[in-house]
């Protein structure tokens, strides 16, 4: 799991781009397919301003500030709408994730995420959206259905 998650993959709103489904099939060679399988190399390394926030911020979060947390009006209404779906389809909060990271720092975050979202089969990471990895195929527990949508949960402490 060494290096399967840096800070330029932890995006300006807190969302963790290593455990994102189009990043992981970006990144382990898994075809495109329109439709199917999509492809991203994350915000930052893209130069890219937070794919969920956008232009909307007045605080340039993500070219003026490094992360949401470093706002004094976070969360946004933008960051608490994306927060809301994800805690809720994904059991992920972005707002979460801000707090430990300016509370105990970008590398126990990164430390946590890796032990959450470490694939039971081969080690790898296992995908925030699908609860599937990447990288030998493991696909995690059937999701649990919330709120209409399906919903993966991570490996727990």
């Amino acid at each position: 799991m060494d290096n399967k998650f840096t800070p330029d993959l932890i995006a300006p709103c807190g969302m963790n781009c290593g455990v994102c489904k189009a990043y992981l099939a970006y990144s382990r060679g898994v075809p495109y397919k329109k439709g199917e399988v999509s492809h991203c190399s994350g915000c930052l390394v893209r130069n890219k301003n937070c794919a969920f926030i956008k232009r909307d911020c007045p605080k340039k979060v993500g070219k003026q500030l490094r992360f949401c947390h470093e706002c004094p009006e976070m969360p946004c209404k933008q960051l608490a709408k994306i927060d809301a779906l994800y805690s809720s389809r994904y059991d992920m909060s972005m707002v979460e994730n801000q707090k430990m990271i300016k509370e105990k720092g970008m590398d126990a975050f990164l430390a946590s995420q890796a032990e959450k979202y470490r694939c039971p089969s081969c080690g790898d990471v296992v995908s925030v959206h699908d609860g599937k990895c990447y990288a030998c195929g493991y696909q995690g527990e059937a999701p649990i259905k919330k709120v209409g949508r399906a919903r993966w949960v991570p490996n727990k402490k």
